[in-house]
């Protein structure tokens, strides 16, 4: 049961009255709601969920709920398995088609304890064993090669792996003096890149943050600039609140039914764990919530781990610039590297799609109640996010939970 809030709090996804208000004119609006209206319940999330997916995809509610359900199958045999025995878990993907035979990657041949594990679940599995790299294996070939892609001088890239067959892709953006042949490029790589890696240089890549846009919920200087994020706290006790780490000077933000409350900034990181920071909150008590829409909110219940990143699946995503709960996207990558304003960010989840605008950065993606990331900006196009799960990491925060 929901209780009354006594006190003045900050609930993730910060949102502002208006689209284009300023500070000022928001305070000012008579409409403005009190943060404990437009509660989810956690049935609620998932029926609202499937029907905003379903919409998404041309699909039936009942199709949306099919896949749904085969997601969580596939993720609960990758957490048993991942956990256990990470050296040969590579990842899973669901079928194209909604509620289809979902399929699980494994390095090497697929052993007795993975053939338990899957028996167990109950759901039917393609096993595609015998690939030629882990998970955490691509992951260190990915970062290895990036490195060395930079060092040849292309600093501006965007480059990742997938599960599906063990490859990794790169698209480099064309530099003055440098190569623009694949094949010579590859020659100046370390032989362990001379297989199962593609190349492609090109005139542009797209990589950008997503900020700077009007009527965003976190404020620098008094000017719209990013959306908050989740509500976090450190292990020492302290809280407050996640934004993209590109949004420098953020210092206030939008609370519903309060009006504009100070940021004080804590700690920021933009490098191997991704593009994220975080924000004390003076006077103000966080609750473990997120808001889906400018007026309804969710308890946080759980936050993704790495190995649950499902190639195919649906995560929503709400931004203060689209305004609106966007859950049209799928996992295309489930860890990207590329370089956004010049510095190699990492670890990233990239999506299928770009479903983000500017002013959304720092927005977090979920699903029902759990947390899964804070979203960056665009790697090739396509809309990236950093790993809730690798804020502790990052910043030294873990996302809030009941």
């Amino acid at each position: 049961m929901k209780h009354p809030i006594a006190r003045r709090v900050l609930i993730a996804f910060v949102a502002p009255l208006l689209l284009l208000a300023s500070p000022a004119a928001g305070a000012a609006q008579e409409d403005d709601h009190e943060p404990e209206e437009g509660y989810q319940t956690p049935a609620e999330s998932l029926r609202y969920d499937l029907g905003k997916t379903a919409e998404a995809h041309g699909w039936t509610f009942e199709q949306a709920e099919a896949q749904y359900r085969v997601t969580e199958a596939i993720g609960d045999i990758a957490a048993a398995i991942a956990s256990e025995r990470p050296e040969v878990f590579v990842g899973t993907a669901v079928s194209d088609a909604p509620g289809g035979t979902p399929t699980l990657y494994i390095k090497g041949g697929a052993d007795e304890f993975v053939q338990r594990v899957v028996r167990a679940s109950g759901q039917d599995v393609i096993i595609a064993d015998h690939q030629p790299f882990s998970y955490l294996e691509l992951k260190g070939r990915n970062e290895r090669l990036t490195r060395e892609l930079i060092a040849l001088g292309y600093e501006d890239l965007s480059s990742g792996f997938d599960i599906t067959d063990g490859t990794i892709t790169a698209h480099l953006a064309a530099q003055p003096g440098l190569s623009s042949d694949p094949g010579e490029i590859r020659e100046r790589l370390a032989e362990e890149f001379h297989r199962d890696v593609a190349l492609a240089v090109v005139d542009g890549l797209g990589n950008t943050t997503q900020h700077s846009y009007g009527g965003m919920a976190g404020y620098k200087d008094g000017t719209p600039w990013c959306t908050m994020g989740w509500t976090v706290e450190s292990p020492f006790g302290a809280t407050g609140v996640t934004t993209a780490g590109h949004c420098d000077g953020v210092d206030q933000a939008w609370a519903p039914g309060h009006g504009l409350i100070n940021l004080n900034w804590r700690n920021q990181h933009r490098g191997a764990f991704g593009d994220v920071e975080w924000h004390a909150t003076p006077g103000q008590a966080e609750l473990a919530e997120f808001y889906v829409d400018p007026w309804a909110r969710r308890d946080t219940l759980s936050v993704e781990p790495w190995y649950g990143f499902t190639v195919g699946e649906s995560i929503c995503v709400f931004g203060q610039f689209t305004k609106t709960r966007e859950c049209g996207a799928d996992v295309d990558g489930p860890s990207w590297s590329c370089t956004l304003d010049g510095i190699l960010t990492e670890d990233l989840v990239r999506m299928d799609s770009k479903v983000t605008e500017g002013g959304d950065s720092g927005a977090g993606w979920s699903w029902i109640n759990r947390a899964y990331g804070s979203h960056v900006g665009l790697c090739y196009g396509q809309s990236v996010f950093t790993k809730a799960g690798n804020f502790q990491n990052a910043i030294g925060v873990s996302v809030m939970r009941q």
